[in-house]
């Protein structure tokens, strides 16, 4: 008996678009693109055609020029977002039968994968090359990635360690008090062994990672029998060191310092902050990742801040996204410069 044929299945031709959107939207969308174009923030060639959604084709060619200004990266992976708002600084919607019209960009950007760096071997090589050169190295870390790609070092660590764990105490006794009441003195040590506690944090970092190190100001008397932190010269440093990896970390070190980065695109943060690009911890897989995970699920659990730094541009004035790249100028060269002291550092690990 003849088989009988296949019926063919209809399709869509190839310029037949899957979706499709309202004559608003669309003169929305293409009102953006002409915005970022005119702006000089992206060229025609660099809106990928196989992408559907003008708004993420744009912040596609963004991300990209962004990632072409900072260079090559071996440990960060910054991603440079945007997203529209109308008037009022809200979403757009749909309001009848008309989208609501674009009038800011909220452009922002945060770590796309942040990952764990062990940089207290390397640290600590410095200090034994120059006095205080690790030290330093990574007080100027602190410093300047602040404002532009937040680190989580042991010195934030031990600040988490005290309000997440010890009800914003200096160790863990008022909160084994408070968990204990009823325990005896067994059931409390087997407690404090499952804890991060003070004892852990000490042991975890020398005391010069778990402390903010600032001079003191002019006229200023420290404390009785409290060392003053003396700063190694970078600049010496990256001429005489024998090592040349060891130059090379000093000067980048002194680079780094001497770049003006300010808070103007500190991101309007509700919640718990953890827009943290890299975990520095001091050996790999120490306390200093469970603090970090345990910060995160905290956070989680309520509102949060992912961003690094934010700026709405008004898509009236394109002049101001590329005022806005300017400004950006000395960021993305910090961003290249704290990549690469965080892989020398790590050795690559």
């Amino acid at each position: 008996m003849p088989c009988s044929p296949f019926l063919a299945l209809p399709g869509l031709g190839a310029g037949v678009p899957l979706t499709v959107a309202s004559n608003s939207q669309a003169r929305a969308n293409a009102a953006l693109c002409r915005f970022l174009i005119e702006a000089g923030a992206v060229r025609e060639g660099d809106l990928p055609e196989s992408e559907s959604d003008p708004l993420q084709a744009c912040e596609r060619a963004i991300d990209a020029w962004v990632k072409r200004q900072v260079g090559p990266l071996q440990c960060l992976e910054p991603r440079f977002a945007v997203s529209v708002l109308d008037e009022h600084g809200h979403r757009p919607a749909m309001r009848g039968d008309r989208q609501t019209a674009y009038a800011q960009l909220d452009l922002y950007w945060c770590e796309y994968r942040e990952a764990e760096w062990a940089v207290g071997e390397g640290l600590e090589a410095l200090n034994a090359a120059m006095p205080h050169l690790g030290a330093t190295v990574l007080q100027v870390l602190r410093e300047q990635s602040r404002h532009v790609y937040p680190l989580f070092t042991p010195d934030i660590a031990c600040d988490v360690a005290s309000y997440v764990y010890w009800q914003g105490e200096m160790d863990e006794e008022a909160a084994l008090d408070m968990m204990c009441e009823d325990c005896d003195e067994a059931e409390r040590d087997a407690m404090r062994e499952e804890m991060v506690t003070r004892g852990k944090l000490d042991a975890s970092y020398p005391e010069w990672a778990r402390n903010w190190l600032s001079l003191p100001r002019k006229g200023e008397r420290r404390s009785k029998g409290k060392k003053a932190w003396k700063p190694c010269n970078l600049r010496h440093a990256a001429k005489t060191l024998t090592d040349p990896r060891m130059r090379q970390i000093a000067a980048d070190a002194l680079a780094l310092s001497r770049l003006t980065i300010t808070d103007e695109f500190l991101p309007d943060m509700d919640g718990e902050y953890i827009g943290f690009g890299a975990v520095l911890s001091w050996d790999e897989g120490d306390v200093t990742t469970r603090i970090y995970d345990d910060l995160l699920q905290m956070a989680h659990q309520a509102e949060f801040c992912d961003r690094m730094g934010e700026a709405q541009i008004p898509m009236s004035d394109p002049g101001a996204l590329g005022a806005w790249f300017h400004r950006m100028g000395q960021r993305f060269e910090a961003i290249g410069l704290i990549d690469r002291l965080i892989h020398a550092l790590s050795a690559g690990h």
